[in-house]
């Protein structure tokens, strides 16, 4: 899918007797009219149900819009941002941090994954992720497994800078997650930034940071 403006793909999957696709696949086509979607494609998965298994759908109406894949009904001004944020999506990491923000709230790991396996630069958008201290509950626990799941893959190298940039954050659970992270990247040159959180205002952030370079240290030995 081209992810360039005015460029974007839109595909629909939608049934018979779902209520909310028929105003869903109205407003869509509108934006089509208005030049906001380059191709449109309506599945009914009572037809086609082979697509539905293929793409792991088990309700109705469901859109990839670019590189995101959406759940439910959303209004025309929901779409109009979706689209925005898949045509946005190659210029940095703000519109993979909303999807991410939307998906892992409502604890839908599973399509953070999918996004995540098929444009690992996306990753950038879970570790912004991790500078909201008042994120949802939800949101700080689908961050934790993405990050457990990709701190010591290869593809995870070009996100340690950002990643580091916030052990130094005003919100000491912001430094104390950084510091926790980058510990599992088994990266034996972040000690000395690791070891500056040793000397942390705050008891918790020295005692994560402790732990993480016993954690360094014992990968490294192994």
């Amino acid at each position: 899918m081209s992810l360039t403006e005015n460029n974007v793909s839109v595909l629909m999957l939608m049934g018979q007797q779902c209520s909310f696709c028929g105003p869903m696949m109205q407003q869509l086509t509108a934006l089509m009219k208005s030049g906001q979607i380059a191709e449109l494609r309506i599945v009914n998965i009572e037809q086609s149900p082979q697509l539905a298994k293929e793409l792991g759908v088990r309700s109705v109406p469901w859109l990839r819009v670019g590189p995101f894949s959406l759940q439910g009904m959303r209004s025309k001004a929901e779409l109009e941002d979706w689209l925005q944020r898949a045509a946005d999506f190659s210029k940095g990491g703000e519109a993979a941090r909303a999807y991410f923000e939307e998906v892992l709230a409502e604890g839908n790991i599973r399509l953070a994954e999918q996004l995540i396996a098929e444009y690992p630069q996306a990753m950038s958008g879970v570790i912004a992720l991790l500078a909201d201290a008042d994120a949802k509950i939800n949101v700080r626990l689908g961050v934790g497994v993405l990050m457990e799941q990709m701190a010591a893959e290869q593809a995870f190298e070009p996100y340690i800078p950002q990643l580091a940039g916030y052990l130094s954050h005003a919100d000491a659970r912001v430094r104390g997650d950084a510091c926790h992270y980058l510990s599992l990247t088994g990266r034996p040159e972040l000690v000395p930034e690791i070891e500056k959180l040793l000397q942390d205002d705050s008891e918790e952030v020295r005692e994560i940071a402790q732990e993480s370079l016993e954690e360094l240290q014992h990968e490294n030995r192994t």
